[in-house]
Formats: C-alpha cells, structure tokens, sequence
C-alpha cells in the first residue's frame, strides 16, 4: 500500500503543542518516512508575484533510495492560521516502486488522490491508498497534439531535451531545466520524455513542474518560471519559445526515439521497451546504457555508427546486441532473430566476415542473428546482390561445411552463396549437389547453378589459332 501524508502550517493540537509548518495528517505506511519526506514538502515563492497572481503548483516526482518513490503536490495557500502571509500545502504520496509499475510517475499529475486542502488535525490517520490511480490529462495523447501542433520544431527540441535527460539520468551531466510561464506546458514535456523512454527507464526519472530556485534543484528535469529560469546551472529550455540556444547537441538515440514519437511510430517504442525490459534489473546508469544498445540495435540503416558502433551494419548490431548482454538477460533467441531480420533488411553495405562479425555473441545468440541475417537476405534478391560480396559468401560457405542445415532454410541465398564463393568449383558444386537432394531446389536451377559454376571458374584460355593466322599475315 502508498502511505499519504500532510504538510501545511497549522496551530498547536494535542499531538503538537508548537504551532507552525508540520504534518498534520499521516497514514500508517508514511508514518516511518517522515525524515524522508521532510525536505520534499517546501515551496520557494515566486520572486515578485503580487497576492492577487494565481501562484504555480509543484509536481514532484522523487526516487530517496531504490526502494522508495515519493510524489509530491505542493501549492501556495496565502495565510496560515496567525495571519502570515506565505503559507503552502504539500501533499505527500510514499509508495514502493512495485506500486508504480505499469504507471509512468507523471501520470498522477491530476490524480483523484489529491486532496485539495489539508486534513484536519484530529488525531485520525489518513487511509492508506491502493492502488494508485492515474489521472485522464496527462496519457500519449496529449504528448502526441503537442508534437502535431509544434510539427519539426517540437520534435528537434525533444530530441534535446531526452539528450539531456538521458545525461542526467546516467550521472554524465547536470540535469535540465523547462523555463515556462505556465506549469502545464511543463507537464507536457515532462510528459513528452516520459513517453519516449520504457516504463522502467521513466520511473528513474525524477522531476518538478516547478521550483524558484533551479539552481538548487537535485532533478532530472526541473521546471521553473521565466524570471528564474537564468539561475539553472544546467541546459535550460525555454519551452514557450522552443529555443534550443545552450542545449545539447541531440544523440542518436534521442533522435532515435524523438522521430519514432513524432512520426506516431509507436511501435518501435514498444520494441525498444521490449529489449530494454529483456535486460537485468541493474542500477539506472546500466539502464540508460542498455536503452543507447537498443536504440543501436534497432536503428535504421546508416545510423549505426552514430551509437558509436563502427564498421560494418552487421558489426555494428552484434555489438549493441553484446551491450545488451542477452545471456544474463534471458533475452528469447527468437526476439534477436526477429529484430536482426528488421534491422539488417534493409542495408546495402558489403556484409564481409561474417562469422568474424559475429564471433562476440555466445551461443545460440550467435544462431540467432545469423538466422535473422539470413531471414533478411532470403527475403530480398535486391539485398543478396548489395551485401554479398565475395568475402562475405566464403565466410557463410565456410558456416554451412561446419553446419550443413545452416542453409537449408534459405534456398535463394544459399545458392547465390555458393555460386559466389571464392576457390574451387568442385566443392561448391559437391554443396550444391548435396543440399539439392534435400530437396532445397529444382533441377533446372540446379543445372544452371552448377554451368555457371563452371564457368566462372574456367581459367580463360587463349585463341592459338587466331594468334596462328595473325601471325601469318605479319609474314605475308
């Protein structure tokens, strides 16, 4: 169960003789967190706004330990009970982050669990909550109207802002802060982040819609208003402007999962998630660099040496999926087949060594990229002529003498294969002779197969006779 707690200024009870800012009403499972919620519940005034301004509400989503997640719902009420002007009410949710699970933090934005104004303090215990129900304004939907609305310009400064997210998330840099004049534009970034990254990943990432003073802010992403904005140490993103000036310089995995939100594709979000889920519950440093492998992993052609993987397109998959560390993952061999066969389909580099391109992956993650390689290849003529070339079609021929059925599932390719690779025509044509009676192929292609076979391989020869009679009209 989440615990729940109050935090306002009140006046002295029977539980507490000194009045002034304190709980006021707790439930059982918050009670032993306390000290831990303490320094969540304050609210920094905004600089210069008058009494008559309607003054911003503080979402925040902390992560204490790993064993602990705390959001927080503070505003500003005006007086206290003496009269004093600068009073506020935090309203604290304690819960495990098994509770979270399903729920993205910013999804409890508008949760019917808040409550709008502090409990009496009459000795009862607030109810504990079970489960936590999230809200109807903040879902996909939202963050996809503000992306139609925004078009390039919104997708560009996402892809800056998760850059930067991510950064902070793996401990590489200060986190960011939303410069807006209104709260809820806020949301909608924290939002928008939120829903490019699994479920795991966006349940490391703390925030606030708002504080005054950014520049003593721990958060991942830290929202504040335009006369504050300039104390932030980190990236600042002034989101009712979409200025990118002093923010990062996008990575390929932010523009990775950026364009897949932008453009609606869903799906490859899903299947980011999913290779991100297949990993070790390990720290969120690992986490994030689990998410760039992925990204890498599933990247449309060219992009694979933007996530640092250099060489070829082969290459540069095999060592995300090494990063990805599918044996201690329980990673199913069968997802790495499907996503080598999406990833590599459409490629046009010479795949060259591929058993040495594949040599880094354990069995049978090793099988199963070279099936899906295959799947790929089989699948597309157009392919077979761009990425076989003749180191490649010797190394899978090399593959097929150690395990003759390794092509066997793959006709088309296996006989461009064969017919392609360098050496000796007769043991090309014994593979050839032997995977035809398994029944892989006709006999026409098969006697075509081994002419060509033959041919190409025939040393050319020179014509004596003409070089006879030329050399008889030189003497004539």
């Amino acid at each position: 169960m989440a615990g729940q707690a109050h935090y306002t200024s009140a006046p002295p009870s029977a539980d507490a003789p000194h009045g002034g800012f304190r709980f006021t009403a707790v439930s059982p499972t918050a009670r032993p967190a306390l000290e831990v919620l303490r320094p969540l519940t304050g609210y920094p005034r905004p600089p210069g706004m008058d009494r008559h301004r309607d003054f911003p509400v503080a979402f925040a989503y902390d992560r204490p330990d790993d064993d602990a997640a705390v959001l927080t719902r503070t505003r500003f009420t005006g007086q206290d009970y003496t009269g004093r002007w600068g009073n506020h009410f935090c309203h604290a949710l304690y819960a495990t982050p098994d509770e979270l699970a399903g729920l993205r933090p910013v999804e409890l934005w508008d949760t019917p669990h808040w409550s709008p104004t502090p409990a009496h303090d009459d000795g009862h215990d607030l109810p504990d909550l079970t489960p936590l129900v999230p809200g109807s304004a903040v879902g996909p939907d939202r963050v996809a109207r503000l992306l139609d609305g925004l078009g390039d310009p919104g997708v560009r400064l996402l892809e800056r802002l998760l850059t930067a997210a991510l950064r902070a998330l793996a401990d590489e840099g200060p986190g960011a802060t939303l410069v807006s004049a209104d709260a809820d534009r806020v949301v909608d970034w924290i939002a928008a982040v939120s829903y490019t990254l699994p479920a795991g990943l966006a349940a490391r990432l703390t925030f606030t819609t708002y504080t005054a003073r950014p520049e003593d802010d721990h958060r991942h992403l830290t929202g504040t208003r335009p006369e504050t904005g300039e104390r932030a140490p980190g990236p600042v993103f002034h989101l009712d402007r979409l200025a990118e000036d002093g923010c990062p310089e996008p990575s390929a995995t932010a523009r990775f999962l950026a364009t897949a939100l932008g453009s609606g594709r869903l799906d490859v979000l899903d299947a980011v998630a999913e290779l991100w889920d297949a990993g070790p519950a390990d720290g969120v440093e690992a986490g994030v660099r689990r998410l760039r492998a992925g990204c890498a992993l599933l990247a449309p052609d060219g992009d694979a040496g933007a996530f640092g993987a250099e060489g070829a397109r082969l290459v540069g998959f095999v060592r995300a999926v090494a990063e990805l560390r599918p044996e201690k993952a329980g990673l199913a061999p069968e997802r790495l087949r499907d996503a080598a066969a999406r990833h590599l389909a459409d490629g046009t580099a010479p795949l060259g060594d591929v058993r040495a391109a594949l040599a880094p992956l354990p069995e049978p993650y090793r099988a199963a990229v070279l099936a899906g390689l295959l799947a790929a290849l089989e699948a597309s003529a157009e392919l077979r002529t761009a990425a076989l070339d003749a180191q490649a079609c010797a190394s899978l021929a090399s593959l097929a003498d150690e395990a003759p059925d390794v092509l066997a599932a793959t006709p088309g390719t296996a006989l461009h294969v064969l017919r392609r690779a360098p050496g000796e025509p007769r043991p090309a044509a014994l593979r050839i002779l032997r995977l035809f009676r398994q029944g892989l192929w006709e006999e026409t292609e098969t006697y075509e197969a081994l002419r060509d076979l033959v041919r190409a391989k025939e040393p050319e020869r020179t014509p004596r006779l003409l070089w006879r009679r030329g050399s008889a009209r030189e003497k004539e």
